[in-house]
């Protein structure tokens, strides 16, 4: 009877206890959740955080170096002075295409203004750019073979520059450009043409200068590293037309050749740049 009676006393205390226990808990809960609302309504707005990226930055110096390949189109007419006919040969024209390695180094400035990247760049190569053609035999201007008649030409090329003007497109690390600007070269041509056999005499002559034009292309060029980017282009250049006059000591200046060349070609190279300052990435926000 005890027991029972004691049990029965323990439960309802044990009740009591959990109705304040649980009644204390929700009043600390609402008591918190009050606290941080008013906190909150106390504060002022903020927005979320700023998402950053970071993206290459092409502005600066450079100098690299490039290696490739080059060719000449040497396209060449022959004239006989002061007439074909009082000459007494036809003219004749050849076409011929010179070609070979090239090596050398470049350096230039870049600026970049959002996805735009301005630039200039001056190079120089060694070239090995040599060929020479014989052709014979010559025609009469009436028609037929002059027995024994030829002309030999050669045309070498030792060096190339260009100063260029350069608009870019970046997209973050890689940089797709247009370029054009000055063209330079020394171009060498040599010219025999030999009536000999017939007694008509040799006629040589040799021009040899640095020549003048222009050149344009596109390329790209991808930052690998902050401070390092590979290149590959295209250009094609113009160097304008070279004439060689051909002498004779017996026939000279009554009788004269007459040869012009074109000086175009075309240039596939790669390269690699160092470029100086401005290379921490450019922050961009978004």
């Amino acid at each position: 009877m005890y027991d029972s009676m004691h049990c029965s006393r323990c439960l309802s205390g044990l009740e009591e206890m959990m109705k304040k226990f649980a009644i204390a808990a929700a009043a600390l809960v609402v008591g918190t959740v009050s606290a941080s609302a008013a906190d909150l309504a106390a504060r002022p707005y903020t927005k979320a955080p700023v998402a950053v990226a970071s993206v290459y930055n092409w502005t600066g110096f450079y100098i690299g170096a490039h290696a490739g390949w080059g060719s000449n189109e040497r396209d060449s007419f022959t004239n006989f002075l002061p007439s074909p006919a009082a000459f007494g040969a036809a003219p004749f024209g050849v076409n011929q295409r010179q070609n070979g390695g090239m090596a050398g180094g470049q350096i230039g400035f870049n600026y970049q203004v959002n996805n735009l990247v301005w630039g200039v760049e001056a190079d120089i190569s060694w070239v090995d750019w040599d060929r020479a053609y014989t052709v014979g035999p010559l025609n009469f201007f009436a028609g037929g073979p002059i027995p024994g008649s030829f002309q030999t030409a050669a045309t070498d090329m030792n060096w190339f520059g260009t100063v260029r003007g350069r608009l870019g497109f970046a997209v973050n690390n890689w940089m797709f450009y247009g370029t054009g600007g000055l063209a330079y070269a020394d171009v060498r041509h040599t010219v025999t043409t030999s009536f000999a056999a017939t007694g008509g005499g040799v006629f040589t002559g040799t021009s040899d200068d640095t020549r003048f034009g222009w050149t344009a292309g596109a390329g790209f060029e991808w930052g690998f590293v902050p401070n390092w980017s590979l290149k590959a282009e295209y250009l094609y250049y113009d160097l304008g037309n070279t004439t060689v006059t051909g002498l004779s000591p017996i026939f000279s200046p009554a009788f004269s050749t007459s040869t012009s060349f074109d000086n175009t070609g075309h240039i596939a190279r790669v390269g690699i740049n160092y470029r100086f300052g401005g290379a921490a990435p450019v922050v961009a926000k978004y």
